[in-house]
């Protein structure tokens, strides 16, 4: 679903990124870092959470509550650690991302069971891709503060555990990826 890819590639768009490699004209900041942090668990929060709602099977609606368990308490850890530092996360101007995320939450919505499945576990592969490649080449690598750099490189194994369950509920289910 090249929508949804569409939506996690905004985040790192909205960034100023090109395919999840730094622009080099471009530098982030940390504010801008943790609004592109904040907008990651955000986004798979509210798929998470029609996930839930929507699941066919037990498998899938198992993985949305954990992926939205687990979003949520990673958005509270940056939100805290953007208090603590007192920085205001500050999307780039020109982000899309919600708008991108809001029509691929309108294509999921327009599934139902089995479809419904296979459509939201394409999703969540193609997100964590998309996230995990602009964590490790991006956010993490252009990070200054070190408590934001610890943040990262302690959440990111979340986000590969959340990719690495997505893809082995999608060939239990029989879904292509």
């Amino acid at each position: 679903m090249n929508t949804l890819k569409t939506l996690a590639c905004a985040l790192l768009v909205a960034a100023g990124l090109a395919a999840g490699t730094a622009n080099a004209e471009t530098r982030l900041d940390d504010a801008t870092i943790l609004a592109i942090f904040d907008q990651a668990n955000w986004a798979d929060i509210s798929t998470a959470r029609l996930g839930i709602k929507r699941a066919n099977s037990k498998t899938v609606k198992d993985l949305a509550i954990m992926v939205a368990t687990d979003h949520e308490a990673v958005q509270a850890m940056g939100r805290a650690l953007a208090k603590k530092l007192a920085l205001i996360p500050s999307p780039p101007d020109d982000d899309t991302s919600a708008a991108a995320h809001a029509e691929a939450v309108g294509k999921l919505q327009a599934q139902s069971g089995a479809a419904f499945d296979a459509a939201y576990l394409t999703h969540e592969i193609a997100f964590h891709r998309a996230v995990i490649a602009a964590i490790r080449t991006t956010l993490l690598p252009q990070a200054t503060h070190p408590e934001l750099k610890a943040l990262i490189t302690q959440v990111l194994p979340g986000f590969e555990h959340h990719l690495s369950s997505t893809e082995s509920a999608a060939r239990s289910l029989g879904v292509a990826f």
